[in-house]
């Protein structure tokens, strides 16, 4: 039996909204009264969804998302020892525990579910062997997208185990729930890519790297612009974080699924 998302949807779609619009119109002093009549929601209600999904509070949300410090790298000119288990201690906060492997053969079958989520309706689809592909719906259709990759593979749409994990770690992005096991990621791409996302996916929550601190990391100081090919080229929004990718300049750079999207997402993040 297919689980019924329809309450979610509004409550979803509220948030997003919210949240977009918070950035289009620049809400940079908005006060809690004033968020929460645009919401049409008590004040204390207000606060409940952004703590319930973002982890956070909405004016602090707000203080974050445009905060001249937003894209700042860390980058420590010594290493100490205390920087050693600060970072083992960090690791520790990666975001997923995921398991990325190259698709050796084309899959029987993939499955494909759209849910309903804060940032935008989510595609997620998978096979036997794992997470093949999670996009926005509202900037790179799923079902298409996903058809240029398998062109001849069966497609079908269903709430899968697998599928609805995803979800399940998607909900609990910013605010841990529940333990989420490790996640098969197999996808198509080239070793390259691989190990492009594979240091993407260790990356600990609210930690912004750049290409050529991956390219070095990755043994190629020259392999900066492929690296950044590499980052544009994720089929998997989140899971794999390329949103923590900015310029080394401090401008939140490109992003797939929109640069207002990133911007959101490093904001919850900070």
């Amino acid at each position: 039996m297919e689980t019924d998302f329809s309450y979610q949807y509004q409550r979803m779609e509220l948030l997003f909204n919210t949240l977009k619009w918070l950035l289009d119109s620049q809400q940079i002093g908005i006060s809690l009264q004033e968020l929460a009549k645009r919401m049409e929601l008590g004040e204390w209600e207000t606060q409940h969804l952004f703590q319930e999904y973002l982890g956070k509070d909405p004016l602090r949300f707000v203080k974050d998302a445009f905060s001249p410090s937003l894209t700042q790298v860390y980058q420590p000119t010594q290493i100490s020892i205390f920087d050693v288990f600060e970072k083992q201690a960090a690791n520790q906060k990666a975001s997923f525990d995921l398991d990325i492997q190259l698709l050796q053969n084309e899959p029987a079958e993939i499955t494909y579910t759209v849910f309903p989520y804060f940032l935008g309706s989510v595609f997620i689809a998978s096979h036997e062997s794992g997470i093949c592909q999670i996009t926005f719906e509202d900037t790179d259709h799923g079902l298409t997208r996903l058809k240029k990759t398998f062109p001849k593979v069966e497609l079908k749409e269903e709430q899968t185990r697998l599928n609805l994990l995803a979800y399940q770690a998607l909900m609990n992005y910013f605010v841990k729930k529940e333990k989420i096991p490790v996640l098969p990621v197999s996808v198509k791409a080239s070793f390259f890519q691989i190990s492009v996302w594979n240091e993407l996916a260790i990356l600990p929550k609210s930690e912004l790297t750049t290409y050529g601190a991956i390219a070095q990391r990755l043994g190629d100081l020259n392999a900066s612009r492929a690296v950044g090919t590499a980052v544009g080229a994720n089929p998997v929004a989140l899971l794999i974080p390329c949103h923590r990718v900015v310029h080394q300049g401090g401008k939140i750079g490109h992003f797939r699924w929109g640069s207002w999207r990133k911007q959101l997402l490093l904001a919850i993040e900070k």
